[in-house]
């Protein structure tokens, strides 16, 4: 219905709303004060160039708000008023709270934005790393300081389901107007700019991916847009930044799993960001729940398990209304990928294994057949210990982490002064199903990294063959106790 709308001219558009509103033309006059004579040529299109006056009388009389007054406006060539930007600057209650563990790069693109040459912003990083949340946590903060409205959009995806964080019920009508708007090719900037006009207004354009099953908005609209309304500002989420704009990019990893150290205070350390989000979750579902040391120990090795992605932890939070810690310590060490979903998604293949998938798309199969490589490697490692164990350059080393890191794929361990890195946890249980074994460059360093070809070869056929028996059991019970159980049964007569 919303591309329809878009598509509709000024005439087919009033004619349409009068419709719903069940309203004859001359009951509309009198409700509008606009002549019926206006309101037939308005509708037949021998009105070409009407008032904003007389559309915005026709709009309140037909009681118009959010995006169908914005597309009614925008149909007669004029930028939309006052009254259509009302609900642009509320945004959830949500937006309100600091993400954790991420001040740095709220304060960062908010930084960005507030510069005259910040127009446009990429929040990039892997799906799930609370791409959304700082987002919605940066339009309230310049809401907050200059009462900047937000106008909120979320790309839609052409085929699957998506893999964004929750961003139900964000969108106004407005927005989804705006949506079904600037995912055309033709006259979507021109159209646009009549509805922002000179205001100043920050427009999020949330999952903005240049993949295949998504209808991104491109770059050439958006840099039209920026020309024609010179107050502007967009913030996008994707899973990549864009070549030759890393100056605008906020970067997101995995949340810190150490706990922070208090100096000097008698109080014991605040939880590490990755704890306090799964926390707070818990404390959203099970609003009782208070877990004693052992819980939370097992809590913080979760954590780790999952890499302290954001979405991740969520998904625990939904395991742990049907399971007690200590089982989901069970499931997080033989197949953290089966935990990282909700009980709930029963699709052949979850979110994250989605998103891995995408995430070593974006590199080359040189780069990728690397990446297989050090997931067999175990603790973190330096740019110049994996350019001498598999007989690279520096700078190929460097190139290749580099890529490894804007796709989420690898984390940064800084420890004793130097800087390592290590292959998230996720990347090694997905294995073989993301990561197929790609020859690397001959070289004969690397030959003795293969000594062991047999036991690789069993550890790879296993991983899989594991983690599809958990999702058709996850599928069959319904519950985690029910994965559980079968597990156990199986062990036993094995």
């Amino acid at each position: 219905m919303t591309a329809t709308i878009n598509a509709m001219s000024l005439g087919g558009l009033l004619q349409h709303y009068r419709g719903r509103a069940r309203l004859t033309q001359t009951e509309l006059a009198g409700l509008s004060a606009v002549s019926v004579r206006a309101i037939r040529n308005l509708e037949l299109g021998l009105a070409r160039n009407p008032r904003k006056e007389t559309i915005r009388l026709l709009a309140d009389a037909l009681r118009l708000g959010g995006g169908r007054r914005a597309a009614l406006f925008v149909a007669a060539g004029l930028q939309a008023d006052d009254a259509t930007f009302e609900v642009l600057s509320v945004l959830p209650a949500v937006a309100a709270t600091r993400p954790h563990g991420r001040s740095a790069d709220l304060e960062r693109t908010v930084g960005l934005l507030r510069r005259p040459t910040g127009r446009i912003v990429t929040a990039a990083g892997l799906g799930g790393s609370g791409k959304t949340r700082l987002a919605l946590a940066a339009a309230h903060a310049l809401h907050c300081e200059t009462g900047l409205p937000t106008l909120w959009m979320s790309v839609p995806r052409t085929a699957g389901p998506d893999t964004s964080l929750h961003t139900d019920g964000l969108q106004s009508a407005p927005a989804r107007w705006m949506e079904g708007l600037l995912a055309r090719t033709c006259g979507a900037a021109a159209e646009a700019a009549r509805l922002l006009g000179d205001r100043d207004v920050l427009l999020v354009i949330d999952g903005n991916d240049t993949t295949p099953d998504v209808a991104h908005v491109s770059r050439a609209t958006m840099d039209s847009l920026l020309e024609e309304c010179p107050r502007l500002r967009i913030l996008e989420t994707a899973r990549t930044a864009r070549d030759r704009e890393q100056d605008r990019t906020v970067q997101l990893g995995p949340l810190h799993l150490q706990d922070l150290a208090v100096l000097g205070g008698p109080h014991p350390a605040p939880p590490s960001p990755a704890l306090a989000v799964l926390l707070d979750r818990i404390a959203e579902l099970r609003p009782g729940y208070r877990p004693d040391t052992a819980d939370t120990a097992a809590l913080r090795e979760i954590c780790s398990l999952l890499d302290g992605l954001p979405r991740a932890l969520e998904s625990v939070a939904s395991w742990l209304v049907l399971c007690p810690p200590e089982e989901l310590v069970s499931m997080a060490r033989t197949d953290p990928l089966l935990l990282a979903a909700p009980p709930c998604d029963t699709a052949t293949d979850s979110w994250i294994e989605r998103a891995l998938v995408q995430a070593v798309a974006g590199l080359t199969p040189d780069q990728r057949a690397l990446l297989a490589r050090l997931t067999d490697r175990d603790g973190p490692w330096t740019v110049e210990q994996m350019a001498q164990q598999l007989g690279l350059s520096r700078v190929s080393a460097a190139v290749a982490v580099q890529a490894m890191l804007h796709q989420g794929l690898v984390r940064p361990e800084h420890t004793d002064r130097r800087i390592a890195f290590s292959v998230l946890n996720l990347v090694r249980a997905a294995g073989p199903s993301v990561l197929p074994r790609v020859p690397l460059p001959a070289h004969p360093s690397l030959s003795t990294h293969s000594s062991h070809p047999t036991h690789s070869s069993q550890q790879q056929e296993e991983v899989p063959h594991d983690g599809a028996d958990h999702r058709r059991d996850a599928r069959r019970f319904g519950t985690a106790a029910g994965v559980l159980r079968d597990r156990s049964r199986r062990d036993h007569a094995a």
